[in-house]
């Protein structure tokens, strides 16, 4: 079997998760690492170059604790966003990294060994690499052991070292024998010549839609979503939405519901088929709710992606080729689009929708149009209502709608940076550290006022309409 092992560059962040790893310092050495350079040597005549130290042999080094050794401990999670939510974690804002010990064939895990009272030199240089093995349930190797490099450069804070340079994903196959699969990691610390072995044990399941309890909180999950990802729930958690939702109030939580399964489906391809498979033995309601879901997720595809049959296909046709007003990947026009995009971040915990967001604020140039568009109307009656835009009617002005889209967009982050801690600090973030426009900058000083000043609004304009 082909090794299935990918560095990825990423960020990680460690918050009490030194439980449920198995961890041994060298010269007592893990099996894994035996078993498979044997494996190795016995197949290929040689064994796998490591990624190479960076330091000199004999360089003094010190420690954080010189009376300790090296401390490390094993991450393997499946959240999507553990490059985006390093920074957050340290200032407590962001969700903890969820460790996970089932992996659904199909699905991808990523390995993150994170040290601490590593050694390093005289510039606060440390040298750490390591290696990956995974072994399957019947005791066969993904490959030979993937070598990557840990941290190779000079630390801001010599103790704790919250994230890798590289990360490792690994994804089950469907090939893959189902049961308990162990990844192991070989972490050397070359100033100090000392070498520990983690591991964490993943059993590979089939995927079978759990059943949820009759208290399940539908709202509830999705909003807590990007804290704690459970997406094997996804399923069975759709006609609860729609169950509870009163047909008149759905077509306003659609676009946020669209945009966090669209999210989910990108992240977790392995639920596809079984969302296609249920599709066609649904009730009429959930079948509906599954006809938008999956015909919004499938409306850039020109042909049926795997897991998706012919059948499955044809019957999304009208779905599929319906002009969403909320897909979020086109211009920025409409209200509806900010939502799914919200959808997006609570089914992530991701930057990219947050910062997809911020790109409204290039609309600045558009103030006063609103005002503009009022003054062209004729003169309301006495007692008249004011006119308001209709951004369905496509004779409506781009600068007008831009003018909407920037008041909401504002409106909109302000009100999530109050919710959600996690939308705050990446607000935050920007604003330390973001290359922005002055006007950019000037509406994120506004957005995260403690108590901002109402905006000046020339139109009665709905935050929502």
């Amino acid at each position: 079997m082909p090794p299935r092992a990918r560095r990825l560059l990423a960020c990680a962040a460690l918050l009490g998760l030194a439980a449920g790893c198995a961890h041994r310092t060298a010269p007592e050495r893990q099996t894994a690492f035996a078993a498979r350079a044997a494996a190795t040597q016995a197949a290929d005549k040689s064994t796998p170059t490591p990624a190479g130290r960076r330091s000199a042999p004999g360089t003094p080094f010190t420690r954080a604790d010189p009376t300790a050794p090296l401390a490390p401990v094993l991450v393997v999670t499946t959240q999507v966003a553990h490059e985006d939510i390093f920074l957050p974690g340290l200032s407590g804002a962001g969700p903890p990294y969820q460790t996970v010990d089932r992996l659904y064939r199909g699905q991808r895990a990523f390995i993150l060994p994170i040290v601490r009272n590593y050694a390093f030199d005289a510039l606060e240089r440390t040298d750490l690499t390591f290696e990956v093995v995974v072994q399957h349930p019947d005791g066969s190797f993904d490959g030979p052991p993937h070598s990557a490099i840990l941290w190779q450069n000079a630390v801001a804070s010599p103790d704790v070292l919250l994230y890798p340079a590289t990360t490792v994903a690994f994804q089950a196959e469907p090939s893959d024998p189902a049961g308990p699969c162990r990844v192991s990691v070989r972490i050397h610390d070359h100033l100090s010549g000392q070498t520990s072995e983690l591991s964490r044990t993943l059993v590979i399941a089939d995927y079978v839609p759990p059943a949820l309890s009759d208290d399940f909180d539908a709202e509830a999950w999705f909003n807590h979503y990007h804290l704690q990802p459970t997406p094997e729930l996804a399923l069975p958690a759709l006609p609860r939405f729609f169950q509870k939702l009163p047909a008149d109030k759905r077509a306003g939580a659609l676009p946020a519901l669209l945009g966090f399964y669209d999210q989910i489906l990108d992240d977790n391809t392995w639920l596809l088929p079984a969302f296609c498979a249920r599709l066609a033995a649904a009730p009429t309601d959930e079948a509906y709710a599954l006809s938008l879901v999956l015909g919004f997720h499938l409306r850039a595809a020109s042909a049926p992606p795997s897991g998706v049959d012919a059948a499955v296909w044809d019957r999304l046709a009208d779905f599929r080729a319906y002009p969403w007003p909320s897909d979020p990947d086109q211009p920025l026009l409409r209200p509806a689009q900010l939502d799914t995009l919200w959808g997006r971040f609570l089914a992530s915990a991701l930057y990219a929708p947050v910062r997809r967001l911020l790109e409204i604020t290039a609309y600045h140039a558009d103030l006063g149009a609103a005002e503009r568009w009022r003054k062209s109307l004729p003169a309301p009656e006495p007692g008249d209502a004011l006119p308001m835009p209709d951004l369905d009617d496509p004779d409506t002005p781009v600068d007008l709608r831009r003018e909407i889209m920037l008041r909401t967009a504002l409106w909109s982050l302000r009100a999530n940076a109050r919710q959600h801690p996690l939308v705050r600090n990446y607000l935050e973030q920007t604003l330390r550290a973001g290359d922005l426009a002055p006007y950019a900058r000037a509406f994120l000083q506004h957005i995260l006022q403690a108590e901002p000043a109402p905006v000046a609004v020339s139109l009665p304009l709905s935050p929502k309409s």
